[in-house]
């Protein structure tokens, strides 16, 4: 719960700093909204890659093996704050911020997000049996990374296009790379301990 509230209370103070900064209109809301979904998306990345930049980089990351469950509950705290943003942008301009379709692919990200962090609680993954909560947690994460590839990946191509400056290319840059970088980090974690399994004697 200190992680969740940690994280909660970060996103906050990013979302108000911006605000204070920079008012309230539209465009201000747009830059919260970019600062508080990028300090949701590492909590969510080291959710998701944590545990196999552990196995791959040695003892120096193994604070980070087995905090998957507390890193995801950090994402899904933190990223409240993002989603009111977005109500709050649907108010003032009396139509979704983004075309209907897309709109509902994220909604999705967002049910995916807080009904594994609602199965994570009182031991309800327990009742689902461990296949189906390994398929659901597979299925959920990869979506949600996927929909956050889908803001950075393309963003990045499109600013190489309108030439908005080395800083905002960077800014996206270096989250699209982790986009990129969190599957191939697992499977090669993966790959490593059935290696290694393979490795024991009998």
């Amino acid at each position: 719960m200190l992680w969740m509230g940690v994280a909660f209370g970060v996103a906050l103070a990013l979302a108000v700093v911006v605000l204070a900064a920079e008012g309230t209109d539209t465009k201000s809301i747009g830059v919260a909204l970019q600062v508080t979904a990028r300090w949701s998306f590492l909590l969510f990345w080291l959710a998701y890659a944590g545990g196999a930049m552990a196995t791959l980089f040695g003892p120096a990351l193994a604070p980070l093996a087995g905090r998957g469950r507390a890193f995801g509950l950090a994402f899904a705290a933190a990223h409240l704050v993002h989603i009111g943003l977005v109500v709050w942008l649907y108010r003032i301009l009396n139509q979704l911020p983004l075309p209907g379709p897309l709109s509902a692919f994220f909604a999705i990200g967002v049910v995916w997000t807080y009904l594994l962090a609602a199965l994570s609680f009182g031991g309800l993954s327990k009742v689902l049996g461990p296949r189906l909560w390994r398929w659901l947690r597979f299925v959920g994460m990869n979506y949600i990374l996927l929909a956050f590839a889908r803001d950075f990946v393309p963003s990045l191509i499109h600013l190489g296009t309108v030439h908005q400056g080395l800083w905002h290319a960077m800014a996206y840059l270096l989250f699209a790379a982790m986009s990129v970088a969190a599957p191939v980090l697992v499977f090669a974690a993966t790959a490593r301990r059935r290696w290694g399994m393979r490795q024991v004697p009998a």
